[in-house]
């Protein structure tokens, strides 16, 4: 099993192919870090690394059968082992308390006809910001530091953006946290 490793946008394309197949999907969304290489390609190494990434198919809404391909992409899965990551598919749910319009400010990554509406750099660092792990924490604080978001932009997009007011106050926690580590 993969512990992480820096990603490329290859591996973005890959993961894309891969993941068509597997679902039997043409179109999904990408919201982990890996997200970043359809908008930043070239960003810092330690911003690409990861053992996975995250994304869901977006449903046909005509087709109410779903082909489950996670023992082809996911993790202890053959692709895992030939590529040293795997496809982590997480649902709709990650995205529940993410800003208004966040499927029209993703990034569209196309390859072969098949389409990543991939996170945008801002609401990436909001979903991380929201989820508050230690490694979602860093990772946006490299963001910022590179100047891949504007840390300004950043906390007016949260006090503008957060759909539900009972969140504000632990992701402006969290914004705290990550202040006082780029500091």
């Amino acid at each position: 099993m993969s512990v992480g490793r820096e990603l490329f946008e290859e591996d973005l394309k890959l993961a894309v192919l891969a993941a068509a197949t597997a679902y039997d999907r043409k179109r999904f969304v990408v919201v982990g870090s890996a997200a970043i290489l359809a908008s930043f390609p070239e960003a810092p190494g330690f911003l690409r690394v990861s053992a996975d990434i995250d994304m869901f198919p977006i449903r046909k809404l005509k087709n109410t059968e779903f082909q489950s391909g996670d023992e082809q992409v996911g993790q202890a899965s053959a692709f895992e082992v030939e590529h040293d990551f795997y496809v982590e598919r997480v649902g709709d749910w990650t995205l529940l308390s993410q800003p208004e319009g966040w499927l029209e400010r993703c990034v569209k990554y196309t390859v072969e006809g098949n389409v990543a509406h991939c996170l945008s750099p801002l609401d990436l660092v909001y979903n991380k910001t929201e989820a508050g792990r230690e490694k979602d924490l860093n990772f946006v604080a490299g963001v910022l530091s590179e100047g891949i978001v504007n840390l300004d932009d950043f906390e007016k997009f949260i006090h503008v953006g957060c759909p539900h007011p009972e969140l504000l106050v632990p992701i402006l926690a969290n914004l705290e946290k990550i202040k006082a580590m780029i500091e």
